[in-house]
């Protein structure tokens, strides 16, 4: 495992939450959530499950996501992600015969959809625990790189998530905490005929924008 690929997104997690919580911590909230706005974004490590972990290694992603919020609970929004993970290294032998010594397979995938939020309530105001779904596209692509031959296969396919996780109020409007998400693509020919099953796990950083107060 390179673990050093996570710095990047969580450096950039890191450099948001410093500059957002110098700006937050001057700026008052609401008193109710009904009609807020919140935006943020996460980074952190991609873990293939299933016949996906077969073909690839432990991975990297960061992302980000716009809701809106129906009220305390509840509320809708869109998300997108890029995550990246390179191959197996017995996948990347199999590779040789076809695509010569040095072969090489590397796999990105850009997911764009929608999502439902749930708040879960809590007694407290500082710990906020949530559930998350949403459906959504996945261009997924393979490129072999490294020998004598070269391939660049990409394929847009429709996917679902799942996910849970807990944030921490840092300010009135800024929310630091962690998440997973489970994520499910349709199997294709073009990349092994295989459905891709991963688990995201995220730091995040989410900024809320009161639009109306009571």
């Amino acid at each position: 495992m390179r673990s050093w690929k996570f710095v990047v997104p969580v450096f950039v997690i890191v450099l948001f939450a410093s500059s957002a919580l110098a700006a937050g911590s001057s700026m008052s909230s609401t008193s109710s959530s009904s009609g807020n706005w919140t935006f943020g974004i996460n980074g952190g490590g991609s873990f293939p499950t299933g016949d996906y972990k077969d073909l690839a290694n432990t991975g990297w992603n960061i992302g980000g996501q716009g809701d809106y919020w129906i009220n305390s609970m509840w509320g809708v929004g869109v998300d997108a992600s890029y995550h990246a993970n390179n191959a197996q290294d017995d996948f990347n032998t199999a590779l040789v015969p076809i695509f010569g010594t040095g072969s090489e397979a590397k796999y990105s995938t850009i997911q764009y959809g929608a999502h439902a939020i749930f708040m879960i309530p809590t007694q407290g105001t500082q710990v906020f625990p949530y559930l998350q779904g949403g459906v959504g596209g996945y261009n997924v692509k393979q490129k072999i790189e490294g020998g004598t031959t070269t391939s660049d296969e990409s394929v847009n396919k429709f996917g679902v998530n799942i996910g849970a996780g807990v944030d921490f109020r840092a300010t009135p409007v800024l929310n630091l905490g962690v998440g997973g998400t489970y994520h499910y693509v349709t199997k294709d020919e073009k990349i092994g005929d295989k459905a891709l099953n991963w688990f995201g796990v995220q730091a995040r950083v989410n900024f809320k924008i009161p639009t109306s107060s009571k």
